[in-house]
């Protein structure tokens, strides 16, 4: 990996990056089953392929947009498949079952918090840019309370395409002034949340930055890029910041 600049601006992926998504997602899915079985009376295996189904309708039927993501639509297919025509009513049912116990169990993953403080302290603006629709992502920031925390937050829904099209960022660097572009810090926990550095350079949106993905093994997809942690990435911060770590304490 090439040796990290101080960040003019750290863009943040949401889902599975400050939170884990596996917890949240069980615990939605079984409050999700748990319902259908009682007020649709179908079994359980035969609710959740028609679930995976719909959904796999519904991404292939949208793309890679925002609402291709929405459990809204994927009641909505799921019922339709079940012979049930449509139930609005039942559609919106099935998706505050999903996300309400799905909110329940989100919490921050360790170091999140911290990392977000010295970022903060060091006033360097912070930006989340997400797939997914506005109101289940404003939802999450404001359970996890970081709606007060960050600077900008775009979700793919306000966009074109999801982030892997790149139309997220546009929208980001739209809204900020050109010196937030100088060297950006991206933070995630896929190859795409960082996979767009080149891109972005070559669009002259944005001029370096510097990938940092939580999770894998092996080599990293690009030179730009490192295997890391909340604690690591607060911890070369604080080695970048004018006094060292005792500036960001």
């Amino acid at each position: 990996m090439t040796t990290p600049r101080l960040p003019s601006l750290v863009i943040f992926d949401l889902d599975d990056t400050l939170y884990p998504y596996e917890p949240c997602h069980k615990a939605g899915m079984a409050a999700l089953v748990h319902f259908a079985t009682r007020e649709l009376g179908v079994k359980e295996r035969a609710f959740l392929d028609v679930w995976d189904a719909a959904r796999k309708k519904v991404k292939a039927r949208l793309g890679a947009t925002g609402s291709s993501h929405s459990r809204l639509l994927y009641g909505h297919e799921a019922i339709e498949m079940l012979g049930l025509r449509s139930q609005p009513g039942l559609a919106l049912a099935l998706e505050q079952e999903y996300w309400r116990e799905y909110l329940l169990a989100a919490k921050l993953r360790p170091g999140a918090r911290d990392l977000l403080s010295s970022l903060r302290y060091n006033n360097i603006p912070i930006a989340i840019v997400t797939d997914l629709t506005a109101q289940i992502q404003f939802r999450k920031l404001v359970h996890l309370e970081l709606d007060q925390v960050v600077d900008h937050v775009v979700v793919s829904e306000e966009a074109t395409t999801d982030k892997i099209g790149l139309e997220p960022f546009r929208v980001l660097f739209d809204r900020l002034p050109r010196q937030d572009g100088n060297h950006v810090w991206f933070v995630g926990d896929s190859v795409a949340d960082v996979s767009c550095i080149e891109r972005l350079v070559k669009e002259e949106l944005i001029e370096s930055g510097t990938g940092w993905l939580l999770a894998g093994h092996g080599e990293p997809p690009a030179d730009s890029v490192t295997w890391s942690r909340m604690e690591a990435i607060e911890n070369a911060l604080a080695e970048l910041v004018p006094g060292g770590k005792e500036a960001s304490a």
